[in-house]
């Protein structure tokens, strides 16, 4: 597993010490499927076919496309350019082909998470990470155990994706993959109400703009491990992540008390 280039990928994930490695780990595969993008895609016949048919990218990977193509290195907004012309030609035939639109059909036109090329780039590689760090707690590997132990734990989003994942280990490993899961979120969710006790005291005239600024980043941090990062993909049914927690509670306080 040591070899395995996937793990390499999540352990070094870990190891930059956010405060949710997946979320890291989705910003770096995010930033890399853009550059593919812009670099080699662009032109690509196939890739033109794809981003016609979904309709463009979503608005939140339509204007990250946008920020990296105007860069000053960058000469990235030539090719994305020829594929916004290709989307509003076929916006165009769109209306001549059906005449009368309805609400039904024009609602299809917009690009979501469901149909934007970059949002299924990214659920199909979480989903394969998350999958893994399950798998990994499953069988046991210490190793793995001990990285994660160490780390920062996940924001509230990816925490119930995995929690939902848990549900289809086999059920004589469901308590202890959530215990172990449940037990590092606590932990850092513990150290980052900490931070932020301290950070909401030190507001007090008593205390130094420097000693402000010494925990100026905490709020910025809270809000990524509550809300996770921006534009995060959700792999759960409806992108509700609140749903679920009934489920694995009830099995893990039933798991837990017949160990």
């Amino acid at each position: 597993m040591k070899g395995h280039m996937a793990y390499l990928r999540l352990k070094r994930a870990i190891e930059r010490n956010k405060e949710c490695f997946l979320c890291a780990l989705e910003d770096e595969l995010e930033r890399k499927y853009i550059d593919t993008y812009l670099y080699e895609l662009v032109m690509d016949p196939k890739s033109r076919e794809q981003i016609i048919k979904s309709r463009g990218f979503c608005n939140n990977h339509s204007y990250k496309m946008f920020l990296a193509a105007s860069k000053p290195e960058s000469s990235d907004g030539h090719g994305l350019a020829l594929v916004l012309a290709s989307v509003t030609e076929e916006f165009i035939r769109d209306m001549h082909g059906r005449g009368k639109l309805s609400s039904g059909h024009t609602s299809q036109t917009v690009p979501n998470i469901t149909t934007c090329p970059a949002c299924l780039h990214l659920s199909h590689f979480m989903e394969m990470y998350t999958t893994l760090i399950v798998e990994l707690l499953a069988s046991a590997n210490g190793e793995f155990s001990k990285l994660l132990e160490s780390s920062k734990g996940f924001c509230i989003p990816h925490f119930v994706t995995l929690l939902k994942l848990a549900e289809k280990a086999p059920s004589d490993k469901f308590p202890a993959i959530v215990e172990t899961i449940v037990k590092v979120e606590e932990k850092n969710l513990g150290r980052l109400n900490s931070e932020l006790t301290e950070y909401v005291r030190r507001q007090s005239y008593e205390f130094s703009d420097k000693d402000r600024a010494a925990c100026g980043d905490v709020v910025l941090r809270g809000v990524k491990k509550v809300a996770g990062k921006r534009g995060i993909i959700l792999l759960n049914e409806g992108g509700n992540s609140s749903k679920g927690f009934g489920r694995w509670q009830t099995r893990l306080i039933s798991g837990l008390r017949s160990r």
